[in-house]
């Protein structure tokens, strides 16, 4: 007699006991505990308290949001392995990566005839890839190994936060280095733009590298939260990811960080010469333009061009917020407090 086949419905979480989906992280689980999972194990169990004090609660499908010690606890004591999660995020990143590869090559292959728009393409993604993305995934990764076995009270430091800020704008930087025509302003007029404009071309990069199961930013977002007030960073965080989705690709992400990049507003008081900066922010605006047009055509492009525009005036005008936070004198004593609180 064969034997049959168990359909997915009849798999039991072995954790929470409610209808399971398969293995997840070595173990079969509900979707409910693979995001718990997710969400909580690179913290470790010394993050967090039991919330009646027993450290042995009953986790069923009716408890299972009662305790997140104990359920974090049980997913381990089941076998659950949190080294597979950084495991499938590299693999979902390899694929994205392929991807966007993917993306570019049938683009190219949509052009009559062999354009520099490919090669600027593929150039800005692979100097992205290395100089930016790479550097900054490494960085997260050994901060977490640093810091995981740490409470999180240690962990939110706002040395950590300044520490963090200056590595995202060195890559940032060293990303447009790479950028011909960044390359030919002097030193002096290279600095003037990234002090300009750094500030949001940092948030904007957010998008691109922004990975919601990170655990060493908590922290650093909790300490943001006390700085600017969680209903702005909630703000921030809804507006962040409406653009990640509207952007939905790599390269649009990064030509928009070029086209930002050689950016005045009325607030300008440097020498350098607009009318080189409109030449070539237009030459990149034109690449991203014919790239939504080859994509998506016509009629689509123009919804997703405008779309990127409104979400850049929205992030813009939370950026304005959070300076007119850092001018407010009561402010600036309140950032002195908090800097002293959590030395």
């Amino acid at each position: 007699m064969r034997k049959q086949n168990r359909k997915p419905s009849d798999l039991i979480c072995l954790v929470c006991g409610a209808p399971a989906i398969g293995f997840n992280f070595a173990v079969i689980t509900c979707m409910c505990c693979k995001a718990f999972f997710r969400r909580n194990a690179l913290f470790g169990l010394q993050a967090y308290q039991c919330r009646y004090s027993t450290e042995n609660c009953s986790i069923d499908i009716r408890t299972r949001r009662d305790c997140s010690y104990c359920r974090l606890k049980k997913c381990f004591s089941v076998g659950m392995k949190k080294e597979l999660i950084l495991t499938e995020e590299i693999k979902q990143l390899k694929r994205e990566r392929i991807l966007a590869n993917r993306n570019l090559t049938h683009l190219n292959s949509n052009f009559n005839q062999p354009t520099d728009i490919f090669i600027d393409l593929r150039n800005i993604f692979n100097a992205y890839e290395e100089y930016c993305r790479a550097p900054i995934q490494t960085y997260e990764k050994r901060g977490y190994e640093l810091t995981v076995h740490q409470p999180i009270k240690s962990r939110i430091k706002f040395q950590n936060y300044l520490h963090a800020c200056q590595f995202y704008s060195v890559s940032l930087e060293n990303f447009f280095k790479h950028i011909p025509e960044f390359q030919q302003f002097p030193s002096n007029e290279q600095s003037l733009l990234l002090t300009h404009n750094i500030r949001f071309l940092m948030r904007m990069n957010t998008i691109e590298t922004m990975n919601d199961s990170a655990p060493l930013w908590a922290p650093i977002n909790f300490l943001l939260e006390i700085m600017y007030g969680k209903s702005l960073m909630e703000t921030i965080d809804v507006c962040l990811h409406q653009f990640k989705i509207c952007l939905n690709e790599p390269q649009c992400t990064q030509l928009l960080l070029i086209i930002l990049l050689f950016s005045t507003s009325i607030t300008y008081n440097g020498n350098l010469n607009t009318v080189n900066l409109y030449k070539i922010q237009e030459k990149y605006t034109d690449i991203l333009w014919i790239y939504l047009v080859r994509r998506y055509g016509s009629l689509l492009a123009c919804q997703k061009f405008s779309s990127m525009i409104r979400q850049c005036l929205h992030l813009q005008n939370i950026g304005h917020k959070l300076e007119l936070k850092r001018q407010n004198t009561q402010w600036q004593s309140f950032m002195i407090e908090t800097i002293n609180e959590f030395k």
